[in-house]
Order: C-alpha cells, then structure tokens, then sequence
C-alpha cells in the first residue's frame, strides 16, 4: 500500500513539473511562429497530454483487456468535460472564441458521434482503426492550415502586436524533454491508480470509465491551471478539444486496429454523447463571452451524477 502511494505521489509530481513547462515552452512556440494558442493547445499540448491515455489503452489493448482500452477513453473524454472544463471556468476568467471555437467544437461533436456509431454497430475494427487515424492525421493538417490562415487574417492584427520570442535549439530540446516526461509520469499515476484499484476489486472496465479516466486526466488538468495563471485561455479550450478529438480518432484508431473494442453500457455512451453535446452547447450559446460560474458548478455536479451511475 506504501509502495502504490509513493509511486501515485511521484508520479503526480512529475506531471505537474513537465506539464508547467510544457505550458511555458508552448507559449514561446506559439509567439516564436506567430499562431493561436488555441491551435496549438488542439495540435502539440492536446497530443503532449493525450500520451497517458496512450499508454493505458495501448497496453490494455495488447493485453487484451479491451474494457479497460475503450473504458479509459470515453471516461478520459467526459473527465475532460466535466472535470477539467469546470475548473477552468472556476479559476479563471474562460471566454469563449466566436471562429476557431466554433469550428473546433463542431468537429469533436461530430467525431464523439462517428465514434459511438463505429462502437454501436460493432463495424469491422480494422478498416475503422484506419480511417480514424487517417482522420487525426487529416484533422492535423487542417488544423497547421487554418492557422497559418488564421495569422494572416482574423488573427493578423492581434499577432502583429505580439512580441517575437526566440524559439532555441534548447527550447525545442527541453520540449521534447517536458513530453517524455509526461509520459513517464502519466504512466506511473495510472498504474498506481489501477494497483490500488485492483486491491478494492474493482473490475477494469469501470476502473477505465472513473479512477483510470481521471489519472490519465491530470496533464490536461494540470496544463489548465497553469494556462489559466498565464491568461492563456486560448489554450486551456485548445487542449480540452484537441485532447479529446485525439483520444477518439488517434487513441481509438490504435485500439481499433489492435481488437475490437468491448461494448459498454448504453448508459456510459449516453453520458459519453451528453458531455460533448453540453460542451457544443456551451460555446455556441457563450460565443464571444465569459463562461459564468455557475456553468463549471453544473458540469461538476454532472460529472458526480456521472459517478453514481457507476
């Protein structure tokens, strides 16, 4: 029991360092190439903090335990919603873009739909593995697009008057470090979540959807307090949305292509297409506005019901 505690709390410290530095060292990138950091919260950081999920759902996806692979990414997707969304909203002053927002929260919609369709019917897992990676891949590319379009025109006035910070070899070095890192320690908190999981009897497909779901959670947590201290909301939403959109189509697409994913309660997927309908809803609604208080209470109280379920 000591040894599970110990590993949890350094792998919690570990998240919380290479995640601050990642959310520093993103900030340079984006002024050193002049691009939103709502893009790159959606590309580099939401990859950067999707690799936890990776790690668990590859493994269990190996090993067979397709509960725990498909279990850990819908719950990671509504932790994200209802967890790490709220916070945000709580700490911090979160306003919602009237474009890229917009755009960005449509596509995981209809991605969170695409996915729940592929695990209802129970299609052929490999052909759906392919076409969901070559959909992250695609999405990637239209995402570097949209911002090089986005610097050179909504975008132009603002990022005009934005200081040039030099992005070093160092820099690029220590960013890669920060990822890595991540992964270590995502890793760590996962496997001390599920060892103490083990021990209550928990069985892995609901280990997946709740403890598991919330551990590999922690760096989108953690990168948004630390976007929040920065004023950078941009990429607190650029990396809930990005974070998730790679769970479904890069994580699930590896998972996909490993086994067929187990199906789970109709209850979990109705919770699963309930959180990104909430969360379509409250950028449309707020567009261009601060995000109230009383919203991040409502998803956190949605997040317990969520628990009860369980």
């Amino acid at each position: 029991m000591v040894l599970i505690a110990l590993k949890l709390f350094l792998g919690i410290v570990i998240l919380l360092l290479s995640t601050r530095s990642l959310v520093t060292l993103s900030e340079k990138l984006a002024l050193h190439f002049k691009i939103s950091p709502l893009v790159l919260g959606i590309t580099l950081v939401a990859l950067g903090t999707s690799l936890p999920e990776l790690a668990v759902s590859g493994i269990a996806s190996i090993k067979g335990d397709t509960g725990l692979a498909i279990g850990n990414i819908v719950g990671s997707n509504i932790s994200n919603l209802f967890f790490v969304l709220p916070v945000g909203i709580l700490i911090g002053k979160l306003r919602i873009g009237t474009t890229k927002t917009q755009r960005n929260s449509l596509i995981l919609f209809g991605v969170t739909l695409l996915f729940f369709v592929y695990n209802l019917f129970s299609l052929n897992h490999f052909f759906i593995g392919i076409v969901l990676i070559g959909l992250a891949i695609f999405l990637t590319i239209a995402e570097y697009r949209w911002a090089i379009y986005g610097r050179d025109h909504e975008d132009a006035t603002k990022i005009n008057h934005l200081t040039h910070d030099h992005f070093s070899l160092i820099h690029l070095f220590s960013l890669v470090l920060s990822l890595l890192a991540i992964i270590g320690g995502g890793f760590l908190t996962v496997i001390a979540t599920e060892e103490l999981a083990i021990l209550t009897g928990i069985s892995t497909t609901t280990l997946g959807l709740s403890l598991t779901a919330i551990a590999t959670s922690l760096p989108e947590l953690l990168t948004t307090i630390f976007a929040q201290e920065e004023h950078q909301e941009k990429l607190t939403l650029g990396n809930i949305i990005g974070s998730n959109v790679y769970n479904l189509l890069f994580i699930g697409g590896i998972v996909s292509l490993i086994s067929q994913p187990q199906p789970l309660l109709i209850t979990h997927w109705l919770v699963f297409i309930t959180s990104a309908g909430l969360f379509f809803t409250i950028v449309k609604f707020y567009s261009g506005q601060k995000v109230p208080r009383w919203v991040g209470f409502f998803l956190l109280v949605c997040l317990l019901v969520y628990f009860y379920l369980l």
